[in-house]
């Protein structure tokens, strides 16, 4: 079973004590990156038509593009794949990644080589030195 992060949430401040702070959630899921909870030094906004000041708007898009960098450089997946005297089983990603750049760390219980072919943005190949049968357990580092 592969596990896959969903969503991540971070909740920033903005502003400064004497003019009251802003406070705010960046959500990364599978809808994409958004704004939540913003909150004033009076309260939560309750409509969208609720003016900020720029310096508060600016903060909200330095976070996004620092949430969005988080998120890329931890992401990981990971998951075991069953063989059955096989030489080599193929996984597959429930999201194409951006590029191939990602690494892949084994876990497996008995001493055999192992070794990632066909790495593409949409999966990768395990293939081991002998014909296997067990299970190989994997990391995939973003």
């Amino acid at each position: 079973m592969a596990l896959t992060r969903m969503s991540s949430e971070f909740v920033y401040r903005s502003g400064e004590a004497s003019t009251g702070y802003y406070y705010f959630t960046i959500t990364v899921d599978g809808l994409g990156t958004s704004v939540r909870n913003i909150q004033t030094p009076n309260g939560l906004i309750k409509d969208s038509l609720t003016p900020l000041p720029e310096s508060v708007t600016d903060d909200i898009q330095t976070a996004i593009a620092q949430v969005e960098d988080i998120v890329a450089a931890t992401s990981s997946i990971n998951g075991t794949l069953a063989f059955a005297a096989e030489v080599s089983k193929t996984f597959v990603f429930a999201t194409a990644l951006g590029s191939t750049s990602y690494r892949v760390v084994f876990s497996v219980g008995d001493f055999i080589p192992v070794r990632v072919t066909n790495k593409l943005t949409t999966g990768f190949t395990v293939e081991t030195g002998i014909t296997y049968t067990g299970s190989i357990g994997f990391d995939v580092f973003i």
